[in-house]
Parts: C-alpha cells; structure tokens; sequence
C-alpha cells in the first residue's frame, strides 16, 4: 500500500465518560466474539475464509477476511445482528488505510492497514456511532501504550512512525531544522540516520546516490490529542530512531 497518512478530524457525536487505559492491550474487550467459516475458495485453497464479529455493548464491528491481503469488508452492525458475511443495516467502511479491524475503545474504533509502510503501521479512528472517520496517523508496531478519553476527545499515547520531506543524510541540517519545526522536537532528539543510510548503500553500492535523497523516516514517542475537529501531537520523552523507506 502506497498512500499519504495525513491527519484529518470531524465533530464526533457521541460523547464518552471519562475513560482511560494504558497496558499492553489498551482496547475494551468484546461482550462476545464470533467467528463463521465460510466455504472454501478452490483457486485458493489454503486460505481460512471467515467472518469475525466482536460484539461491544453498543456496536458490532464485523470482518470478512478471505485470506487475501486486507478485509474483504469491514463493517458497523447492531449488537445483536446475526454473524454474517452479509447483514440488514451494515455500514461499511470504504477507507484506504483500513484493512483490518484493530480495536474498540468506547464509541471509538480502530482499523490498522493492511500491511505496513515504511516500517511503521498506519491506522484510522472512525466514531461508531457515525461510521464517520475521525482521524488517522502511523505508529510503531505494537506501540500504541494507553489511550484516554473524556467529553471533549480522545487522546493517545503510542511511538510515532513519521516519514518526512527531506534526508538526514544528505541535507542533515538543514533537515533536521525542518523537522523540529514540524514536529517540536528538539534537535537534540532527532535521531542520526547516517549508519541507517550507509548500511543500505553498502548492502546495494549500485543506488548509493538515490539512497543518500531518500526522505528519513523517524520514529518517537507522542502524545496525539483528538478533540473540537483538530488532531494535535506531541512529542513525550524517551528514545527517537532514523529508518529508511520500505
């Protein structure tokens, strides 16, 4: 997948109580989970065709996978709708960057990509009572440690995947400059891409020229806040990393 992860925002219309978690797993478990078999595809054997709804107090969120790469359909349904690949009063989600169901937390659900980018993993935030998109960004695998939310927002805690506009290794300065006003932080924390950038030209000496352009791709703790239609972030202590593209 190849997409822009910008950050976008729109009014969310059901308003939580104060809720907060931070854990491993920081999402709330489903009131129940189900998982339909599907007859089996002959021109692909060895994929598990499958319907899986997690029921939460006021909304289902189904997933038909069909063992190809991404969610067949991702979809919002009554509590107490029947488990099935095609139901009365579904609402898909049609989204580019979600590919598969993540997670729940009050009326706030989660889908991550199908597939990462750039060593990161994109993820979208949709209020289920809506089915209306509130926000998306790019974390670290498994990084996103707590989330919070109360009756103005949301808010998140989680290691930012951000790939930038220019190379750390060949406009190092000037880069890191840039950087630091996009994102507040200090200089001092943007990580040093040159071992990541030298690595990849010693593995393919031929491209050493278009690897010492390539945009860095960083990594740091944030804080993301989620409220009145606008997403802010903002860096949290603790350590920062330069990758390359992929």
């Amino acid at each position: 997948m190849r997409h822009g992860y910008g950050l976008l925002g729109i009014a969310l219309t059901i308003v939580p109580s104060l809720v907060a978690a931070a854990s491993a797993d920081p999402f709330d478990r489903p009131v129940a989970t189900e998982t339909v078999k599907l007859p089996a595809d002959p021109q692909n054997p060895s994929a598990e065709p499958k319907v899986t709804c997690n029921r939460y107090t006021d909304v289902m969120v189904k997933q038909v996978d069909l063992g190809e790469v991404g969610a067949e359909k991702l979809a919002f349904q009554a509590t107490d709708a029947p488990c099935e690949r095609d139901g009365t009063g579904e609402r898909v989600i049609r989204d580019d960057i979600a590919g598969y169901f993540l997670g729940v937390f009050g009326p706030y659900v989660f889908f991550q990509a199908a597939d990462g980018w750039n060593g990161g993993l994109p993820f979208v935030v949709y209020d289920s009572g809506t089915a209306t998109k509130l926000f998306d960004a790019a974390m670290a695998i498994d990084s996103l440690s707590a989330i919070e939310a109360d009756e103005h927002g949301l808010s998140l805690q989680f290691v930012r995947n951000l790939t930038t506009a220019c190379s750390l290794y060949a406009d190092k300065d000037d880069c890191a400059k840039r950087i630091g006003e996009e994102t507040g932080l200090e200089i001092a924390r943007i990580p040093d891409c040159k071992d990541a950038y030298e690595a990849e030209m010693k593995r393919t000496p031929d491209y050493a020229e278009a690897i010492k352009a390539l945009p860095s791709v960083i990594e740091y703790p944030v804080a993301l806040r989620w409220a009145a239609s606008a997403v802010t972030v903002t860096p949290r202590d603790g350590a920062t990393r330069c990758l390359l593209p992929s």
